[in-house]
């Protein structure tokens, strides 16, 4: 004698008030999971040792590598590199947030070519000088993302090249500018 059949429930014959419900419920649960989740709008960066770096650079090369000092806390390095960038010219770049929180990008290269000044300056306009100290800074504008840059041409081919661009205000990039002093190289 064979035992009866279990009767299917209706909620596995794939009725259209089941499905429904279904995707409810399922829309409840992946809803939650998104509501949950952290959402990440800025990522901070650790600070770096662009001082240790910039002295390494100028004991390697010889240059006269410039960073900025007596700033305060509020201004951090996030990247210090050295690498060939635009046309192979080697490059020492740091990256330093500022108190606004922008971004102001220094980048020293030597034997430097046009097609490194305008990537340095994030391909901006020309738009006059800026005098910080004694020094007379070339300025650059990039008007559709309000960006400004600063290269200070050296007065020979072999003489350093200074170019600083930010994505905050030029009233900081000039407090970060003036603030350049020469590193002494590691020893």
């Amino acid at each position: 004698m064979s035992s009866p059949q279990p009767r299917r429930s209706a909620y596995s014959m794939g009725s259209l008030p089941n499905m429904v419900r279904s995707m409810l419920v399922l829309g409840v649960i992946v809803a939650g999971l998104i509501a949950i989740v952290p959402r990440i709008n800025h990522v901070e960066r650790p600070a770096v040792d662009a001082a240790g770096k910039g002295a390494y650079v100028a004991q390697l090369t010889g240059w006269p590598v410039e960073l900025p000092t007596g700033l305060g806390k509020d201004w951090v390095p996030t990247v210090a590199t050295d690498s060939p960038l635009t046309d192979r010219v080697r490059t020492f770049t740091t990256v330093w947030s500022t108190p606004s929180g922008a971004d102001i990008a220094l980048k020293e290269a030597t034997n430097v070519t046009s097609g490194w000044i305008s990537r340095s300056a994030n391909d901006g306009t020309r738009s006059g000088q800026v005098q910080i100290g004694s020094r007379t800074w070339e300025r650059y504008v990039v008007q559709t993302r309000q960006e400004f840059s600063y290269v200070l041409k050296g007065s020979a081919k072999d003489d350093l090249t200074i170019a600083a661009t930010t994505t905050g205000s030029e009233e900081e990039l000039k407090t970060f500018l003036a603030a350049l002093e020469r590193v002494k190289p590691a020893t």
